[in-house]
């Protein structure tokens, strides 16, 4: 994997514009402006914004330097994901009985009939396992002076048992990256004890997932971590009323096992439209068009959700001895705009000059993921 997912500086030509991967951990002020408009009117992360104020001045417990989020906004933060996966379960476990569940092809993956009718009464516990998050969150918070955070209206994009179970998979590996990225960032000792005996759970949940949507359960030794600015974006498309148009762009890329033919980008916020691209790790050398061998197809200002890249096909302008992805590697997923809006993707064809990739604080945004070709 890369460095912090950074381009390394040592090249010219396109790669200038592109510029290097910016800092996981923007400003505070930055941060809370996005968290904010995550929240439906005065839910959510509203109380980030003005809730937590007090809490933020000082203290040791739920203070902050001034320089990054104190205590109480990173639980906040916690907390409205923990909103957001108690709802997601407390939603499908209404709307799905027992019998449904355990005699669907998805539970009957396991050969042992103590798993296969055991499997709502394990969706049930993860429910229950994410409302119990909730409550101690709160309650947290609460004890360091702070105003936790309230639920939104969510709605979830899933229609049969295949596609609850690999959305499942997805928001619980965004919650075990999520606080894994926010854990170092806690002051207080005790807080971040609890933070990371939640960290284990989300784990154990994504896990289970994983098995039910047919994954590996543990590809790599090491997970990533996401910072908040790559976590929100996506919970946003999940709350009912929130604006459809991102604000800032960016792309969850995760490791994942293909044929070769193709790649699938987690999300990608496309605040004024355009493309998903996709660059092999030659990127970091400085091979900036050479390095692209896919592009999705042409998406309006929002973000995308499971996005398709195939790979060496449908590319303009690219040029390729290959047809499929041959060997495990890292790739990188780049979002670009249409920038003369002919909805072709004109980066290799225009040398650069057009449709190039999305840029925050001066630098590309991307996200790169280890790629296992069976």
């Amino acid at each position: 994997m890369t460095d912090n997912n950074t381009i390394r500086e040592e090249s010219d030509g396109v790669l200038d514009f592109v510029g290097q991967v910016s800092d996981q951990l923007r400003s505070r002020r930055a941060f809370m402006g996005d968290a904010a408009k995550v929240g439906a009117g005065a839910t959510a992360l509203s109380a980030l914004g003005a809730g937590t104020a007090a809490a933020n001045e000082g203290g040791s417990d739920g203070g902050s330097s001034g320089s990054g989020p104190s205590d109480v906004d990173i639980l906040n933060f916690a907390l409205t994901l923990e909103h957001l996966e108690a709802n997601y379960y407390d939603q499908f476990l209404a709307e799905h009985s027992e019998e449904e569940v355990e005699r669907s092809a998805v539970a009957q993956y396991f050969a042992r009939p103590t798993l296969q009718y055991s499997t709502y009464q394990q969706i049930q516990d993860v429910r229950d396992h994410e409302q119990a998050h909730v409550e101690a969150l709160t309650q947290t918070i609460n004890d360091l002076g702070g105003t936790p955070v309230e639920a939104a209206e969510y709605e979830f994009p899933y229609s049969s048992m295949e596609e609850f179970v690999a959305l499942s998979d997805r928001i619980e590996a965004i919650g075990v990256s999520a606080y894994a990225g926010a854990a170092p960032m806690i002051d207080n000792e005790e807080v971040l004890k609890a933070a990371l005996s939640i960290h284990s759970v989300e784990a154990e949940h994504q896990t289970y997932f994983q098995l039910l949507n047919l994954q590996r359960p543990a590809p790599e030794a090491f997970n990533e971590a996401r910072s908040m600015d790559q976590v929100l974006p996506i919970a946003k498309q999940f709350i009912v009323g929130e604006n459809d148009v991102p604000e800032m762009a960016s792309a969850t890329f995760e490791n994942q096992t293909t044929d070769g033919s193709s790649v699938t980008v987690a999300s990608a916020a496309l605040p004024d439209g355009g493309f998903v691209a996709m660059h092999d790790s030659s990127l970091l050398d400085g091979n900036v068009a050479g390095s692209v061998i896919g592009v999705s197809e042409k998406f309006d200002a929002g973000t995308q959700m499971d996005v398709n890249v195939p790979l060496y096909s449908g590319v303009p302008g690219g040029d390729y001895d290959q047809s499929s992805l041959e060997e495990d590697q890292t790739l990188i997923a780049m979002p670009h705009k249409d920038t003369n809006g002919n909805g072709s993707y004109d980066f290799l064809t225009s040398g650069g000059e057009a449709d190039g990739a999305y840029v925050q604080d001066g630098s590309a945004v991307v996200d790169d993921a280890e790629i296992t070709v069976e």
